[in-house]
C-alpha cells in the first residue's frame, strides 16, 4: 500500500479568496460499486471508527447518511443510495454528492455494476476516487484492477490520469485514514462553498412513512440555513419543520450546509432527489417541474445524452459510428452528443435510469426492454425506441438533430405564454413562462400581449415593452431557454399590474 504515503503530502494551490459571505463547506461523499465489493462495509468501518466517543448516544440512528470528523474537519457521507436514487437526484436537479468514492474489490476487478457506477458517475460530472478494496485477501492485484478501470475511461494517477486512487481493507480497517485524507485534499482542490446566510436549499435524499412517527425525511442541507419551524416547500406541499436531528439522534435547532439531517412535519411523503426550499422564495415561485425540461448550462451548446444498447459488438460500433456522423452532418459544432452507455444485450432498467439521469434516450437495435423495463421508462417519462434496421434508426436520430437545431437557429427570436406571475420583495417581477416558438434569451428586449403574438397584427399595442433582467431554470440561471421549456423571467416592476392571459414576443 505504498501509494498510501503519498496522500498526506499532497499540496494543493488555492488562491481564491473567500467573499464576507460564503463559507468552505464540507465535502458530501457517497459510496457505489459492485454488489459485495464492500461499500456498506467501508461506510460502516468510517463510522465506527470515526465518530468521537463522547458524542451524543452514539450512532443511534440511521438516517440514510451521517457527518464524521476528520483531520479537525467535516466530512458528510450518503449512506449508499443505490443507482436508482442517485440517478433520481440528479434528473431533478438535485445533485446532492460532490465526490463518488467507487469501491472495487482487488481481488474481483471492474464488474457490471463497477461500470454502471463509472457512468453514473461521469454523467452527473461528479468527482471519482477509487478504493481497491479487499486488498488483503487472497489473489488481490490492484494493478490489473487498474488496468480494467483504465479501459472503461478511469485513469488513475500512477497510469498516467488524475483520479486518486486508494488500497484498503474495510475487514481490518487498513487505508482507511488514507481514503479520508484523500476526500479531503479533492475536496480542498474543488474548493468547496456555500453561504449559510442565503436562501435554503437541501436536498431530499430519504423518506419513508413511519408507523410512530409519521412521514420521516431526510435531506443534505446545500446551501443556507434550515431551522425549527422553518416553512419550507417541496414536491408541491408546503409546511411547517416541527423536528430535525442529526445522525445520532441529537435534537438541533438549526443545520447548515453539508448537514445531514431528518425532519419531521410533511403529512405525504415527498420524492427523493427533490429540493427543499424556503416557502415563498425565489426558488420555490420558479420550482418548476425539472423532470420535463432540459437545464441548459451557462453557453449556448447543447447535448443530446443516448443509452446506446445492440445485439452484436459489430452492429454497435456501426451504429455508435453511425450516429456520431449524423451529429456533424445535421448540426455541425452547435451540438454534440453524448453516448452515456453503449453495450451488447437487451435494454434494462439501469439504462433506462441513467438515460433518466441525464434527460437522455435510449435506442436500442436489434434487442428490445423486457415489460417491467417499458413500464419503468413510461412512469420516468424516458423515452425508449428500438429498431430492426439501422436506416430507420438513423432517420428517426436524425430527424430529433434537426428539430434541435431548428429550435437553436430560432434562439433570437421567440414567443412565451405567461403562466403564472410572482413580486418579490425587491419589487421586480417574475413571469412564470412556456416557450411556444424559437427561444427566450437573457437581456432580449421584449413586449406582452394580451393575445398570442402570432396572431397581432401591426395596429395592436403591447400592454408592456421591457428586457429579460434575468432567465432561470428551476434554480438555475441560464442564458437561453429553447421551445417546449418552462422558465422564470425577472422583469421590472413596472409589469406589475397586468393581468390575464398574457403572452410574450421576443422583439
Amino acid at each position: 500500500m505504498a501509494e498510501n504515503k503519498t496522500i498526506r503530502n499532497k499540496v494543493v494551490a488555492n488562491d481564491t479568496v473567500n467573499t464576507s459571505q460564503e463559507t468552505i463547506r464540507p465535502p458530501v461523499v457517497t459510496v457505489m460499486g459492485h454488489v459485495d465489493h464492500g461499500k456498506t462495509s467501508i461506510l460502516d468501518a468510517i463510522r465506527k471508527t470515526s465518530v468521537q466517543a463522547g458524542e451524543y448516544g452514539g450512532i443511534t440512528q440511521h438516517i440514510g447518511a451521517y457527518q464524521i470528523e476528520h483531520n479537525s474537519k467535516k466530512i458528510t457521507f450518503i449512506d449508499t443510495p443505490g443507482h436508482q436514487a442517485f440517478s433520481q437526484m440528479r434528473a431533478r436537479g438535485g445533485r446532492a454528492a460532490d465526490i463518488v468514492v467507487l469501491v472495487v474489490a482487488a481481488n474481483e476487478g471492474v464488474k457490471p455494476q463497477t461500470k454502471e457506477s463509472i457512468q453514473h458517475a461521469k454523467a452527473a460530472g461528479v468527482t471519482i476516487i477509487v478504493a481497491l478494496n479487499k486488498m488483503d485477501t487472497a489473489g488481490a492485484d490492484p494493478q490489473n484492477v487498474k488496468q480494467e478501470l483504465a479501459r472503461e475511461g478511469v485513469m488513475v494517477e500512477d497510469w498516467g490520469g488524475d483520479i486518486i486512487s486508494v488500497q484498503v481493507s474495510a475487514k481490518s480497517g487498513t487505508g482507511l485514514t488514507d481514503l479520508l485524507d484523500a476526500i479531503q485534499v479533492q475536496a480542498e482542490m474543488m474548493n468547496l462553498k456555500a453561504d449559510p446566510a442565503s436562501e435554503l436549499e437541501a436536498v431530499i435524499i430519504e423518506s419513508r412513512l413511519d408507523a410512530k412517527r409519521g412521514v420521516v425525511v431526510t435531506v443534505i442541507i446545500k446551501n443556507g440555513t434550515l431551522r425549527i419551524a422553518d416553512e419550507v416547500s417541496a414536491s408541491g406541499y408546503n409546511i411547517k419543520i416541527r423536528s430535525m436531528m442529526d445522525h445520532n439522534g441529537k435534537m438541533l435547532k438549526e443545520a447548515g450546509p453539508s448537514t445531514p439531517v431528518e425532519i419531521l412535519g410533511f403529512s405525504k411523503p415527498p420524492s427523493v432527489g427533490d429540493l427543499l426550499v424556503q416557502k415563498g422564495s425565489e426558488l420555490a415561485e420558479l420550482a418548476i417541474d425539472e423532470n420535463r425540461v432540459e437545464i441548459i448550462g451557462k453557453d449556448t451548446k447543447r447535448t443530446v445524452a443516448i443509452v446506446v444498447k445492440a445485439d452484436t459488438q459489430g452492429t454497435l460500433e456501426a451504429v455508435k459510428a453511425g450516429l456520431a456522423g449524423l451529429v456533424s452532418e445535421v448540426v455541425g459544432a452547435t451540438f454534440s452528443l453524448k453516448f452515456l452507455r453503449a453495450s451488447v444485450g437487451d435494454i434494462t432498467d439501469s439504462d433506462v435510469l441513467l438515460a433518466q439521469g441525464a434527460r437522455g434516450i435510449v435506442v436500442g437495435f436489434g434487442v428490445k426492454p423486457a415489460p417491467n423495463v417499458a413500464d419503468l421508462a413510461d412512469n420516468l417519462k424516458v423515452t425508449v425506441k428500438t429498431y430492426q434496421t439501422i436506416y430507420e434508426l438513423m432517420d428517426d436520430v436524425k430527424e430529433l438533430l434537426e428539430g434541435t437545431a431548428h429550435d437553436a437557429e430560432a434562439k433570437i427570436k421567440g414567443r412565451a405564454q405567461v403562466l403564472k406571475t410572482f413580486k418579490l420583495p425587491s419589487g421586480d417581477i417574475i413571469a412564470g413562462c412556456k416557450v411556444l416558438a424559437g427561444a427566450l434569451k437573457e437581456g432580449s428586449r421584449i413586449a406582452i400581449y394580451d393575445k398570442d403574438p402570432a396572431d397581432v397584427t401591426k395596429e395592436d399595442e403591447p400592454l408592456y415593452v421591457g428586457q429579460v433582467k434575468k432567465l432561470k431554470k428551476g434554480k438555475n440561471e441560464v442564458p437561453l431557454v429553447g421551445k417546449d421549456n418552462e422558465c422564470g423571467i425577472l422583469l421590472k416592476p413596472q409589469f406589475e399590474g397586468i393581468a390575464g392571459d398574457l403572452w410574450v414576443e421576443v422583439r
